[in-house]
């Protein structure tokens, strides 16, 4: 089996993050190692003000360490939210020392949403996420971050294939090989663009909820890692996530317990293989 490491928060309640990536990744049948960089009481959104947070940086270095000692080497990192400008070298040094030769970095910035910052986190931090930008074969923002790390203003407003097109050219111009965005937007449809450094461009769209739910880029990102570390094909495990998310977010608005923080998407894990 492959072992991927994925690199970020703890969301002890809030369904985001890692307790998204692990059991996603375990459906697939890959074995996920997390070296965790916090651990918080929620995650940061508006619906949990006063969350607490702890740093985990020296618990990082000390179990890289070890893990060095060992020999342990990994397939693939996933890199998800790290919460602090200081983790980024410690994500470097993972790059460097724990990496099988031509494992893949998959990057998902996790930084911002609808044109506003995740809280305690400013353009100090975007700019020291761009040195793993640099490091990165596959980046995945969202509109909003891809604005803040392109340096435009962020308008939220539906924007086409044209659009989205040039956006992940110009991602691609910070260094990552290959660039993915989620959130396009037109009309009664939601979706996600690749561009693959060949110039192969995929869209692939599903239907638009008004509704807000906060966790989702997590989950897009956990099955397009998941899907393309199995298949191989990029184009494939776009269609996967974007799918995914819609039927997770249409499990949960039928839930009799519905939630507005986060979707089921325990429900629908079956579909994933």
């Amino acid at each position: 089996m492959k072992n991927i490491l994925v690199i970020q928060d703890i969301s002890c309640f809030g369904k985001c993050s890692s307790t998204v990536a692990l059991p996603i990744l375990s459906q697939f049948k890959l074995t996920a190692t997390l070296l965790p960089t916090a651990i918080l009481s929620t995650h940061t959104g508006s619906q949990f003000p006063g969350y607490v947070m702890t740093d985990l940086r020296e618990h990082m270095k000390k179990t890289m360490a070890h893990w060095q000692q060992l020999a342990i080497r990994f397939d693939a990192l996933y890199i998800g939210y790290l919460g602090m400008v200081e983790h980024v070298a410690i994500v470097e040094q993972a790059i460097d020392s724990l990496l099988k030769p031509g494992a893949k970095v998959i990057l998902d910035p996790a930084f911002a949403d609808h044109g506003q910052f995740y809280s305690g986190l400013d353009f100090s931090y975007v700019n020291a996420l761009k040195r793993l930008v640099r490091r990165s074969d596959y980046l995945l923002p969202n509109y909003s971050e891809a604005c803040f790390l392109l340096g435009k203003s962020y308008m939220d407003l539906e924007y086409n294939r044209h659009e989205t097109q040039v956006l992940l050219k110009e991602l691609q111009g910070l260094g990552t090989k290959n660039s993915l965005l989620t959130g396009y937007h037109k009309k009664n449809k939601i979706g996600a663009g690749l561009l693959l450094e060949d110039g192969q461009f995929f869209l692939e769209k599903s239907t638009f909820y008004r509704q807000h739910f906060a966790g989702t880029g997590d989950v897009f990102a956990s099955v397009f890692v998941g899907d393309l570390l199995l298949s191989k094909r990029p184009d494939q495990a776009l269609k996967k996530a974007v799918d995914f998310v819609a039927a997770a977010i249409q499990a949960t608005l039928e839930d009799e317990d519905p939630i507005d923080y986060a979707v089921h998407f325990e429900k629908v894990l079956d579909q994933l293989h």
